[in-house]
């Protein structure tokens, strides 16, 4: 059985690792992820792994969690995978997401893009770490 990641104040590589590995195994079952990325959250002092996927709103958040237990479950028993309590699941329509989405588009490959202390149309971002941002229009 796979271990869970100790999240910490730091973005270390084990957490990278781990959130690149899920979406990976998320990938492999079809869940179209659109956009991932870690998201440093100041007042709260964590990183959390957003995961963004048009299934949130056709399905709920509820069916997309279950699709992140499932992926953990396909961990290998030597990998680290990100626990249920440090993810956070949206659809394409969330408005931080589409402001991200305005300055950087990865394409489908899984990226490693650090984006520190920025600011887009007046939000200031603390620290994130983009894997992938591309938000397709929906037909």
């Amino acid at each position: 059985m796979a271990k869970e990641l100790v999240v910490r104040e730091l973005l270390s590589e084990p957490m990278i690792e781990a959130g690149k590995r899920l979406i990976e195994r998320l990938d492999e079952s079809d869940s179209d992820v659109q956009a991932a990325f870690w998201m440093f959250f100041l007042d709260e002092k964590r990183w959390k792994l957003i995961i963004v996927s048009r299934s949130v709103q056709d399905y709920g958040p509820r069916q997309f969690y279950k699709r992140v237990v499932e992926a953990n479950k396909k961990a290998n028993g030597l990998e680290l995978v990100v626990s249920l309590n440090d993810v956070s699941v949206t659809d394409t329509s969330d408005t931080f997401v589409n402001l991200l989405r305005s300055a950087i588009s990865t394409g489908d490959e899984i990226s490693g893009i650090r984006f520190s202390r920025n600011t887009i149309n007046g939000t200031f971002i603390e620290d994130s770490y983009i894997y992938r941002i591309n938000i397709k229009p929906q037909l």
